[in-house]
């Protein structure tokens, strides 16, 4: 008999209206908790972004190169932009972070202010002039040197 009741109880039409309404509404306050999230996310990449691209336009700005000459300044910005994303991503492991720091500090600021397409730009263009010598000291100083900016920083961040 206490078997018939509980199965006529769940089976009750508002008992199970209930629950899928209940069930829809937090499907759908999921959805848009999701929705809210990214949107958050592309905020926080914006506004690192904003502030990482201002920084490497002040810098680049201000150390112009004449035509043909190494392009120094993309190549520092680059180099230190590596260093500081290596010492963040391991510092990051190791601290309590909010949530959002790798789409502001890592994505957004250090990955504006750091740019491979003025790279590619540069490089293009001292291969196109003719200067060889120079552009190949570029692409090389600036892959191999990334990559040991990068790992310097990720060494002495996890030691920190």
């Amino acid at each position: 008999m206490e078997l018939a009741a509980t199965a006529r109880w769940l089976m009750a039409p508002t008992k199970t209206t209930a629950m899928i309404q209940t069930l829809t509404r937090s499907k759908t306050s999921r959805s848009r908790s999701r929705r809210a999230e990214r949107w958050q996310a592309v905020g926080f990449v914006a506004a690192g972004g904003l502030l990482g691209s201002a920084a490497r336009t002040v810098i680049a700005t201000g150390m112009k190169v004449p035509e043909g000459e190494l392009p120094i300044g993309t190549l520092l910005i680059n180099l230190v932009g590596s260093f500081l994303l290596g010492l963040f991503l391991a510092r990051r492991e190791k601290a309590v972070t909010w949530r959002w720091s790798l789409q502001f500090w890592g994505i957004g600021l250090l990955g504006s202010f750091t740019t491979f397409s003025a790279f590619s730009v540069e490089a293009l263009r001292l291969f196109s002039l003719g200067d060889t010598v120079n552009a190949t000291k570029y692409v090389a100083v600036s892959v191999v040197g990334g990559l040991a900016c990068v790992i310097a920083g990720e060494r002495i961040g996890e030691r920190t």
